[in-house]
This record gives C-alpha cells, structure tokens and sequence, in this order.
C-alpha cells in the first residue's frame, strides 16, 4: 500500500523571520481530492491544518518537516520530508541585478511588484523590508508597473525564447472583453482558429492553437470558435506579429546576450528567475506523448537555454520556479470547454507534478547543482483561493449560487501576491540576509 501518492516537496522551502509561511497541500499532494486522506504534517515548529501546514518564525534556523498521507484504514499511502530554512532578514552591500524569464504570469509584472515591494519599500501589507537598493529587475517589458522589467510573454514556452520566429499575432481592437475570455477560441477569415491569450486596452493577442502554421489574417473578424462568454465576433482593421525572442541577434539569427544588454542598454544580470512550463499542452509534442516523456522533452529544452545564459554569464546564479496548480473550481472548464487533454483536470495536476519534480532533479544534477536552485511555487500558492470567481447558480433551476472560478491560469492580485511571497523569500535568504 505504501507510496500510491506521491508527494512532490523540494528539498528545501525558505522562509524569513517575521513572515508567516503557508504550505498547501492541494499544491504538493498528486491526488484528486487530497481532502479524501488523513494529511498530517510533522515539524519541531509550525501547526498543522486542514488544508496547510502554518509557521511564522522568530528566529533563525532550520526544521526538518514530515508530511505523510494515510488512507482510512491508517495505511500509509505517501510520504515526504523537506527542510524549513529561516533565515533573518539583512540589508545587502550591493545591488543584485535580476533577469526573470516567463510567460504571461510573469508579463504583467504583478508578481516581480510584490517581491520587489516587500524587499525595497516600507509601506504595505506584510511591511517591507526598506532595502532601498537592494534589488534592481532588468528587461524589455515592464508590465503594469514601472519597476518590474522582465521578459515575460504570453503564451511563450521554453523554446519560445531560442529563435526568433514570431508565432502570435497582436491587433487593433478596442479590448471589451474579460478575464472570463481568456485563452477562448477564434475563427479568422481563412479558417484558422486562434487562442485569445493576453488582454491590453487597445490591443489582444492571440497565440495559433495547436500550432498551426496559417498566415495571421491582416484584417478582422475573428469569429467565436469555442469557450468565450462574450460571443460577439472581434472587429479589427490590422493586425501584427507578437514578435521573436529576445534575446536573439536580429542581424545574425542567433542567440546573444551581449548584443541583447547592448541593444536595450541594461546592466548583465547576477540572477535569472525563470517561470515557464505551463504552456504547450494543446501541441503536437504533448498529446503524442506520455506526461512523464513530455517532461523530459520540457527539460531538454530548458537545458539549451539555460546553456546560453551559462555560456553568457559565467558566474550566474538561475533559479527555476515550479509550476503553481491550475483552478481546481471550474477554470478549467470556463476556459477549455470540454476538450481532451485540458478536461482532464487530474491529468493536469500530474503534469505539473512531475515537471515539477523534474524541475528539482535537474537542478540537482552534476552538472547543475553549483549554479541552479529549484524554488518550489506551487506549495506556496492557495489554488483553491487564487483565481477569479463568480457566483453561479446551482442549477438551471435554482436561485442558490456557488462560488466558480473563471479562469484557470491567471490569479487574481491576491494570488500574485502569493507568487511574489515565494520569490521574496527566496531572494532574501540568496541575497539579503545574514
């Protein structure tokens, strides 16, 4: 009976004195319902609840922590352990220069704001540290926000970034749309159906669904093909390519980094975060493989980028931030419809789970262990709390209502702001503490 569930806990989680760490289950235990099972989490420090473990130090340290899984019958259906490493919280003497690389849960900047604030301002909600200098996020993009340039882009995998072929297409719209419509289906003048990913006052953009290689339609309408609340056809006059890597040469084709600090006039980066992984599902690569081998491919890819930034900037510290859990309250359903692989909620969790193991082993490996940290997201992260709702009627018949998210990808700023926690203290236990 023993190890039928697993569970997925990094070899350490980092925490800072003065701030209150939450780890859920939903986003460590491989189960469909964890809920079903006796969770109990065991550490010197720390209280167990429902639906997480809870600590908020006061001191340095480290403390070991058990998590164990037990069916009814009190066999023991999974184990784990990782280490609680607290650290306290100390003004650094110089400024660390932090490239962080994604998709469009980084673009907006929403995240990289939360760390950023808690580390370098006072005000807030937890108070920040007010390590004025302490940080400095670099990039082409900034998002919503002035201070948390990034390359983040929506839709973008890992291989996204080595090749400057422009696969998405932007256009000229005023945007009447909702969180609701994201990643809904449309119809161009030609056939081809393109996926709604990011949403802009007078702009969307739209990746090609399951990669199609159509010409992107110079003029509108996009008409509705399938998930969008809002079933109105889109009216443009233009459209544009969303654009190629960028860090790729435009002269030469290639991957450069000198050329990209050159180019964009930014400092060269001490630290790479990186967020990517949870695009791709609907592709060729994915549905024609098992999840464990699609991994393996993710990773693959992962390496030959992370070789040119190695290759770059010999003395880099990279850091690989672990998918969060998608919506487990009916995102999934508001975005997807009711198509295979992404009507398959459990099948999602396993994928995420295992990228996410696979994320630590390679960080872990020979080759890699000296300059990459896995930083795990998804423990850190209320998944059942973090995305954006509605209240919904019960039934067709019914004036009862339920809360049902509508969206399966993208948290709400409360969420982010749980993504931004993780980061947080990661970076001050790398780079700001005693």
């Amino acid at each position: 009976m023993e190890n039928q569930i697993r569970i997925i806990l990094p070899k350490k989680y980092d925490l800072v004195v003065g701030d209150t760490f939450q780890l859920y289950y939903r986003g460590v235990i491989e189960a469909p319902n964890p809920y079903v099972y006796s969770i109990v989490s065991i550490c010197d420090k720390g209280r167990n609840f429902p639906r997480y473990f809870e600590y908020a130090p006061t001191e340095p340290g480290q403390h070991k922590l058990t998590m164990k899984v037990y069916d009814a019958q009190r066999n023991l259906l999974g184990e784990a352990e990782t280490l609680l490493n607290v650290v306290a919280p100390k003004a650094p003497e110089k400024t660390t220069n932090i490239l962080v690389i994604g998709d469009s849960l980084t673009g907006g900047g929403h995240w990289i704001n939360e760390a950023r604030r808690r580390i370098v301002e006072t005000e807030g909600e937890p108070a920040g540290l007010g390590f004025a200098n302490a940080v400095n996020f670099i990039g082409t993009q900034k998002g919503y926000y002035a201070d948390t340039r990034n390359e983040g882009y929506g839709g973008w995998h890992w291989d996204s970034f080595l090749y400057n072929v422009p696969g998405a297409m932007w256009i000229d719209c005023p945007n009447n749309r909702g969180v609701e419509d994201q990643h809904s289906l449309w119809q161009d003048v030609n056939g081809a159906v393109w996926q709604l990913e990011t949403l802009q006052i007078d702009y969307l953009k739209f990746n090609r669904w399951k990669d199609h290689t159509s010409p992107r339609p110079e003029h509108g309408p996009l008409i509705h093909y399938a998930n969008a609340v809002d079933t109105s056809p889109i009216e443009f006059k233009s459209s544009s390519n969303a654009g190629g890597s960028p860090f790729v040469n435009p002269e030469t084709g290639k991957i450069d980094f000198t050329d990209y600090l050159k180019r964009n006039n930014l400092e060269k980066p001490d630290v790479v975060y990186i967020l990517l992984g949870g695009n791709g599902l609907m592709g060729t690569e994915a549905m024609s493989n098992t999840r464990e081998t699609y991994c393996q491919i993710v990773i693959n890819k992962g390496k030959q980028l992370v070789g040119f930034i190695k290759e770059a900037f010999p003395n880099i510290k990279v850091k690989i931030i672990g998918q969060p859990m998608g919506s487990v309250n009916g995102g999934m359903g508001a975005n997807y419809g009711a198509q295979l692989p992404l009507t398959d909620h459990y099948d999602i969790i396993h994928y995420k789970m295992e990228l996410n193991r696979c994320y630590q082993a390679w960080c872990l490996e020979d080759d890699y262990k000296d300059f990459m940290e896995y930083v795990d997201l998804s423990g850190q992260f209320d998944c059942e709390h973090g995305y954006p709702c509605k209240e919904k009627p019960v039934n067709t018949r019914s004036t009862v209502t339920e809360r049902m998210d509508t969206n399966a990808a993208h948290p709400t700023a409360d969420g982010y702001k749980q993504f931004g926690d993780a980061v947080y203290r990661n970076i001050v236990a790398s780079f700001c503490c005693e």
